[in-house]
């Protein structure tokens, strides 16, 4: 949720993070775990895409080896995010070049703050920074 997904399925539950990892490696050869925050935020992106679809070729194709962790439940969680108004294209807001910001949040998705005028704040590359918030 943390980048912005708007549904997900469980594909395994396993008895630690090293599994685990395996497990996503193994996924990542038909899955791009990257997301293209740009297409994200601008809600300009494939939003049908089949996850049953891909539970299934991801557990009869590669993940054979960790049948016994396979989650039978194919529940599909959606997500959805407070936003007023999508960006048309991205600003990024860099705090170590602005002091003093006056705009309007707009919406949340993700990690990201949503302002008016395509301005948006990816909180975490600001973590550690002090920010005071007014609201009006």
């Amino acid at each position: 949720m943390d980048q912005g997904a708007i549904k997900a399925i469980k594909i395994a539950e396993t008895p630690n993070r090293f599994i685990s990892g395996i497990i996503e490696k193994t996924c990542k050869k038909i899955i791009n775990d990257k997301t293209n925050y740009i297409k994200m935020l601008t809600n300009n992106f494939k939003k049908n895409i089949n996850l049953f679809k891909i539970k299934n070729l991801l557990i009869n194709n590669y993940l054979n080896k960790y049948k016994k962790y396979i989650i039978e439940n194919n529940k599909i969680y959606t997500f959805k995010y407070p936003i007023k108004k999508y960006p048309k294209h991205i600003k990024l807001i860099k705090l170590d070049k602005l002091k003093i910001i006056k705009i309007k949040l707009k919406g949340i998705k993700g990690q990201y703050l949503i302002f008016n005028n395509n301005y948006v704040l990816n909180i975490r590359n600001h973590i550690g920074y002090n920010i005071n918030l007014k609201i009006k």
